[in-house]
Order: C-alpha cells, then structure tokens, then sequence
C-alpha cells in the first residue's frame, strides 16, 4: 500500500496539483523515486514530528497541499496538539498519512502501535478520517484528499498488501463498499482487516453460510445511508477492525443500528481495551485478540446459534 501512496502521489504531481511531501525521517528508500524525480517536492525534517505539523501548516495557507508522513503512533499521538491548533482549529488540508496503523510495527511494542487513533482522528473537528484495505482504496482516496477543504488522517496497512476488489468494482470515496452483496449476514471491515474478512467470507461459503462483505474506507464522514440499508436487510451483522474496540468503527456503527431500531445480532471484533504486553509478529498477535479469519468465522457462527464468541487474549 505504501508503493501505491508514492506511486500516486507522483501521479498527484504529474498531472499539475500542487503537492508537497514531508516526512519526520521515516520512508528513505520508500520515497528515492519523488526524491530522485521530485526532490523540490520531497522534505524531510528530521525527528521532529511537531515541527512538521507546523511547517505544513504553513505550507498550506500559501495554497500547498502537504502530505505529512511517519508512523501512525508519531504522526498522530505525538503531534495531536498541533493538529488541534494548527490544522483543525484552522481548517487546513493537510494530509496526515499514519503508515503501518493499527498492530503493524507489531514486534516494536506499544509505543509503534496505533489502536487508538481512528477514535481520537474522528473525534477532532472538521478532520476527514481514511483507512483503505487495499492497493485500489488507496489510490481511489489519494486521488479525492487533495479536493478536501479540510485536514485528514489517511491510515495506510503494510506493504504488499494483495487486491481485494475485483476488476468490475471500484470504490468511491465517501461511501461503503459492498463486495459480496447475498446473504442477510454482514461482514463489515476496514483497513487490513479486509483481507481477514473475505477469507472468512470464502470459508464460510464453503459450508453453505453466504455473506455480505463491506468495507468502510471512509470512516467519517461516515456513510449512514449504507449502514441503515444494512440494518433493513440482514439479520446478522459483524464488525471486524484492528482497533481497540472502545470507540472505534464498531462503535460508530452501533450508534447508527440503535438510532434506526436494529433488532437483529450484532457483534463487535477489535482489539480489547489493553496494550499488548506480549510480541510478536502481527498476525500472531491478532490471533492472540481473536482477530484472525478464523475467530470471524467462529463469531458469525456463534452468533446464528444464538451464543457467544469469546476468545480471551491472556496476555498478561
């Protein structure tokens, strides 16, 4: 995903916007081709995440659209109270691009994990909040932050993070991708979890269980009308983020399905309301939160029967 940002934010430059990218010493052989092609659109500003909201927002009142980039924990943790005042109370557009969000820098340990920023980026004023779960997200919303008239939180996954869309699919920003549309169960995913979920989605299929599959790329402005269809039409419904799931897309979704008199089942998936205290790699330990394609398919079962899925982390 992060080949496609750079691959897009060329084309952003190629085709006359007037962009700039800024990183807090992160991203070296990542951006060698805007640096080798672009290098008076490429700055880095060292360890200095606060500065580089500073600079940005600079940048931006003289009509440049900055693109801020480090890991998600520095570019949205660290530098939260300049966001506040420099780009939210402002109004800027200024892209904040969060690379590796959620449990990505999984072995570096809590202070590289990011399971709290959708729920402190949504909840700040005026800032648009973005998670792709692939390749053609990405660059579909890469191509809509630079018309935005306010700042962003854009939070990237990995690298090689394989196609999820089919070719007659294409995303739209602003509104929830439906990729399997039978079934009155809804799976509905964001970032990558995606990939998670329509493995599940497969398996589940295979046993004679159909599915819907969403995905909120856009997670606010929020795509109301979507999930109130949702609502009209399944029986069932899962969210699966990698999020602590206070507050979280989980969270945002269950405050819809109340306000619209949802009676069907509903269970949130995400990361319990702890730091992971264990390591190891990622995927380890979203197994050890019950966040793998499997722990989806056990929960939706869970759910039909009527039970509870429950998968205690024992982290401690």
């Amino acid at each position: 995903m992060r080949t496609t940002f750079v691959n897009s934010f060329i084309n952003l430059v190629e085709s006359g916007q007037n962009v700039h990218l800024i990183t807090a010493d992160l991203g070296f052989r990542t951006f060698d081709p805007i640096r080798g092609k672009y290098p008076d659109r490429f700055t880095n500003v060292g360890v200095a995440e606060a500065n580089m909201i500073g600079i940005a927002a600079g940048m931006a009142m003289r009509g440049i659209r900055v693109f801020c980039y480090s890991i998600a924990p520095f570019v949205i943790f660290r530098t939260l109270d300049q966001i506040r005042a420099d780009l939210c109370h402002m109004q800027l557009p200024v892209i904040l691009v969060a690379a590796g969000g959620g449990l990505h820098y999984a072995f570096e340990g809590m202070t590289h994990h990011a399971i709290e920023d959708i729920a402190i980026a949504r909840a700040l004023p005026g800032m648009t909040v973005l998670a792709p779960g692939d390749p053609l997200e990405c660059e579909v919303l890469m191509k809509e932050v630079v018309n935005l008239n306010g700042p962003c939180y854009l939070r990237l996954g990995g690298n090689n993070n394989p196609l999820i869309y089919e070719q007659s699919q294409v995303p739209k920003f602003g509104e929830i991708s439906c990729l399997q549309s039978k079934g009155n169960i809804a799976i509905i995913a964001n970032g990558e979890m995606l990939l998670g979920a329509k493995k599940a989605m497969e398996l589940l299929k295979k046993e004679g269980i159909i599915c819907r599959l969403y995905s909120v790329h856009t997670l606010k402005p929020l795509d109301y009308l979507t999930i109130e269809k949702i609502a009209r039409e399944c029986s069932c419904i899962i969210t699966v983020e990698e999020h602590n799931i206070i507050n979280g897309i989980g969270t945002a979704i269950t405050e819809i399905l109340f306000s619209c008199g949802y009676r069907g089942k509903f269970k949130k998936l995400g990361i319990p309301d702890e730091y992971a205290v264990k390591l190891g790699s990622k995927e380890w330990i979203r197994d050890r939160y019950g966040l793998g394609y499997m722990d989806i398919v056990g929960a939706i079962k869970s759910l039909l029967v009527g039970g509870a899925y429950y998968k205690d982390a024992d982290f401690r």
